[in-house]
């Protein structure tokens, strides 16, 4: 893929919960600032002006096919790590390993091309044991790249039954850029397997055309005849800002700059537009930092935290229903730098990007309203209105090594008494590089997904006016009511 370049509107908008990013530590007061020491910037906020929803469950994952062929649920405690991001949210299972695996409900062999092993029911059984405890819910993928409706139909029908209503929809391959020249034939294929599917599992949602980053043409095709797609649950689009394939390398700054704002909403926008045009939902069920697995020392640092909370919130006022971020392991067992958590030895790791996505599911649910920034390029604001509560997100992706706090007065308007927040943080000289010493409200995510209530801080509103000052290289997240 080409990593571009956004600009980032000047009008932001935002979500609800109590939650601060950080790099070092993040101060809220009702005092007086340094000037000396701080920039300023007042950000307005406009409750009346009021956009999409952000739902509970926004944050989910996305797995290779390879991972449910190697079957290893029972042996790590992934359940607990999605129990913390929450009592709902989406797996969905696919990659470019769905184009290696091979179904089989009847024990046959499997075929040469099947390098990334064999799913049976038992397998998807295991998965289904899985989140079912949980109360997430699965988009599973079927192989379209060797074509065969029947399987794809038989792998339809056992999960429908193994799943239940955890089943959130079957895909129908994955990333068919790379194997159909022709988008027509492409369309074409997906109207057969949807009839075998639909004859096999009657009523069951589709999703697709999850076509590859740079490949958002193929979703206006896919969605322009109305009538053509009558079992499609959601338009599916994959999004990566930054590349690491071939000779490419990404690098922190191109992450964290308006390119790669640009760049998000676009992809955004085209599945959005298509979703429209059949009238239903848009997903971003693959997607990541850095194309290609991730990039060292990008991906996999704090950085990547404050990419996540701003993409994801990002995603979410554009109209995007959910996103699941990809995650891989090497032919070795060793993690992929993109991958939110590292398997290790009885337990998995939680890296730096579990952290934004645990940071954005804190926001909680409402609708997001207008507000008014000057200073986007730099620091990312949003806010969420929930009832009484009004909940403001400023995530600054400026880097600490050469940049000072930021003194914000944010005009609430009336009605608003106080404010509490939380704070992301690392203790780690290395900054934005940091992968260690990583808090999200004081506290750390914990052996087996265990998380301690955050600890909040108290913002004090004066006449409609709150004063927080934040660090470079984090973001503040505070709850008003």
């Amino acid at each position: 893929m080409r990593s571009s370049v956004r600009a980032r509107a000047a009008v932001a908008l935002g979500v609800t919960a109590a939650t601060l990013i950080g790099v070092g530590t993040a101060q809220a007061t009702g005092g007086q600032a340094q000037p000396a020491k701080h920039a300023s910037l007042s950000i307005t906020v406009h409750p009346d002006q009021v956009g999409n929803p952000l739902h509970s469950g926004f944050v989910g994952f996305s797995f290779g096919a390879a991972t449910v062929a190697a079957d290893n649920y029972a042996t790590t405690d992934f359940a607990g790590f999605l129990k913390t991001l929450g009592p709902t949210g989406v797996i969905r299972v696919g990659g470019n390993s769905g184009d290696a695996t091979f179904w089989t409900s009847t024990g046959e062999p499997a075929p040469s091309w099947a390098t990334s092993g064999v799913i049976t029911p038992d397998k998807l059984q295991h998965l289904a044991t899985l989140v079912q405890s949980v109360g997430w819910k699965v988009i599973l993928a079927v192989n379209l790249k060797h074509p065969d409706p029947a399987r794809a139909a038989d792998e339809a029908h056992y999960a429908q039954q193994i799943f239940g209503s955890s089943l959130l929809a079957i895909e129908v391959g994955n990333e068919p850029n790379f194997y159909f020249s022709d988008v027509n034939a492409y369309y074409a294929e997906f109207e057969t397997y949807a009839a075998a599917i639909k004859a096999a599992v009657p009523g069951i949602g589709l999703t697709a055309p999850d076509a590859e980053t740079n490949h958002s043409s193929w979703l206006g095709g896919f969605a322009a005849d109305d009538a053509a797609h009558p079992d499609v649950y959601e338009v599916t689009d994959h999004t990566y800002p930054t590349s690491a394939c071939g000779s490419s390398t990404a690098t922190i700054p191109e992450l964290l700059g308006t390119g790669s704002v640009q760049y998000e909403t676009a992809n955004a926008q085209a599945a959005l537009a298509a979703a429209a045009q059949l009238h239903v939902p848009a997903a971003m069920t693959e997607t990541n930092s850095t194309v290609c697995a991730g990039m060292a020392g990008v991906s996999d640092v704090f950085a990547a935290a404050l990419w996540s909370l701003d993409y994801s919130l990002l995603l979410a006022q554009d109209g995007i229903a959910s996103e699941n971020f990809m995650s891989g392991t090497t032919a070795s067992g060793a993690c992929d730098p993109y991958t939110p958590l590292c398997p290790t030895t009885g337990d998995l790791t939680p890296r730096p990007l579990y952290y934004g996505m645990l940071a954005t599911e804190l926001v909680g649910t409402g609708n997001f309203v207008a507000l008014d920034n000057s200073d986007s390029a730099n620091i990312r604001a949003y806010a969420v209105k929930n009832g009484d509560h009004l909940t403001v997100v400023l995530d600054d992706v400026q880097d600490p090594a050469s940049n000072r706090a930021t003194k914000i007065s944010l005009n609430l308007g009336s009605g608003l008494r106080s404010g509490s927040s939380i704070a992301l943080a690392t203790s780690s000289s290395a900054g934005l590089s940091a992968t260690t010493g990583i808090t999200l409200g004081g506290q750390q995510v914990g052996p087996h997904g265990a998380f301690a209530p955050p600890q909040s801080t108290t913002v004090h509103v004066h006449h409609g006016v709150a004063t927080v000052t934040v660090q470079a290289g984090s973001a503040v997240i505070i709850q008003f009511s």
